[in-house]
């Protein structure tokens, strides 16, 4: 689609408070270790919602009433996640002040459908309130959200939250907590269920991830951004290519790979072949994983516990620049590296601070050494976005707009919860020839048009 035919335009900003101020007793909210060494960007999603069936266009009056509605129930729900209307107060503490989460209300010149048929990465940053790279990620308000309307009355939720207080399970339990509050208070909601009185409690305090990681009282050097311009590209693997991939990726030593193991050895082998013809040079491939560690620990965290509770394992071993490389060998090497990351990970967290330090550093200096070649991934798989119902039905895509980030792959399920979409971000020379491997094309429909749902596109 054309630039120049899609405007989204800002009609509004907002700040919304929680409904019932925060008890004075809950005022700092401690940073956990992870939390501390996050880079200083926003974890970003966006959810798209079509309008309803029955909407001959709606009138303003329903718009009014729909916006009325998200920024009441969004209200309602800081009251409980109350740290995300706080402020950065320093390296260890967010101060929950009830400064409030920034509500932006955008109307986008074109329908849904338009954006669906083929989307756009780069434009798709125009649905969010703030950049993802945006240096507002460091100081003050954690949370913004953008409420962009389309002509056809469908919506797109875009949501940022600091990275310094919100991995991806944390926005997943914002995302729902707010649409529970939504529906549950919305008087048209199209589940009819007995609806349990909203009695607004002040918020109870949350699991602090700072009992268990304890923050370090220095600085700690978080992991830098090298903002470019870089490409983004969206591949989707659906049920049966995926089944006939994890059947190429199986081995006597593992023999039932997992979807991420399966896509993640596959993208890893294309990088491998676009070093080895972009550069030429001998360069060692190492790949890592970002692992939720909520039900890792003894005994595991509540699902809703927010922060960056989130650990990072690296294959095995890297891939050296001479070694013949098939994708069962990648497989294996990305599930030992989670086996032994499983054994050791929480002691060496716990016990260590240095080695949580350390592995940090390790991050930020292969992601500059120019004798290794370092992709991060990071699967958002299997965490329930799709459930996101405020009253007017499930997303029919969720996705992340483009990043500025080099050398980063994010997964994330389709609706169906079967097949996987990846976001690949690399330099524009390296994309020119990931882009023509044949086995990802082989596996991966690239960049196909999005269902509305409206009508069967099978037909």
């Amino acid at each position: 689609m054309a630039e120049s035919v899609m405007k989204v335009d800002v009609v509004a900003r907002e700040t919304i408070k929680p409904s019932s101020p925060t008890p004075k007793a809950l005022e700092d909210f401690k940073l956990c270790l992870m939390d501390q060494s996050a880079p200083a960007m926003f974890t970003a999603l966006l959810f798209f919602y079509p309008a309803a069936n029955d909407a001959d266009h709606d009138t303003e009056n329903k718009i009014a009433e729909k916006l009325r509605h998200l920024k009441s129930s969004l209200s309602k729900m800081l009251t409980q996640l109350y740290p995300l209307a706080g402020i950065i107060k320093d390296h260890i503490t967010i101060e929950c002040n009830d400064e409030g989460a920034e509500f932006v209300e955008a109307r986008v010149s074109c329908r849904l459908c338009d954006i669906l048929k083929q989307p756009d990465s780069v434009l798709l940053g125009n649905f969010l309130p703030v950049e993802i790279e945006s240096t507002a990620a460091q100081s003050g308000r954690l949370l913004f959200v953008q409420a962009n309307l389309f002509t056809c009355g469908g919506l797109a939720i875009g949501v940022c939250i600091s990275h310094k207080i919100a991995d991806a399970a944390t926005l997943g339990t914002f995302i729902n907590s707010w649409a529970t509050a939504a529906a549950a208070a919305d008087p048209h909601h199209h589940h009819h269920h007995h609806h349990r009185p909203t009695h607004e409690s002040p918020a109870s305090p949350l699991f602090m991830a700072s009992s268990l990681f304890p923050p370090s009282d220095t600085q700690i050097p978080t992991m830098r951004l090298i903002p470019d311009k870089y490409a983004t590209k969206r591949y989707v693997f659906n049920t049966s290519n995926l089944a006939a991939l994890k059947a190429k990726a199986a081995s006597a030593s593992v023999q039932q790979p997992t979807r991420v193991e399966s896509v993640t050895a596959l993208m890893w082998k294309c990088m491998i072949n676009v070093t080895r013809s972009n550069k030429g040079l001998k360069k060692l491939s190492l790949v890592s994983h970002s692992v939720d560690l909520r039900k890792r620990v003894v005994p595991p965290l509540p699902e809703n516990t927010i922060g960056n509770i989130v650990g990072m394992f690296f294959s095995a071993q890297p891939v050296a620049a001479e070694e013949e490389i098939d994708l069962p060998g990648l497989v294996w090497a990305l599930r030992k590296g989670k086996k032994e990351f499983d054994k050791n990970a929480l002691e060496m967290i716990n016990a260590e601070k240095r080695t949580w330090l350390k592995m940090c550093g390790v991050v930020d200096l292969f992601a500059r050494r120019n004798d290794v070649d370092y992709c991060a991934y990071t699967s958002w798989c299997r965490f329930p976005l799709y459930e996101a119902d405020f009253g007017w039905g499930k997303p029919v895509w969720v996705t992340l707009p483009h990043t500025m980030l080099k050398n980063v792959v994010y997964l994330l399920d389709t609706k169906d919860g079967e097949g996987i979409e990846a976001l690949v971000s690399l330099t524009k020379e390296d994309m020119a020839e990931f882009e023509r491997q044949e086995m990802l094309l082989q596996f991966a429909d690239v960049n196909p048009s999005v269902s509305d749902g409206a009508h069967d596109e099978s037909h």
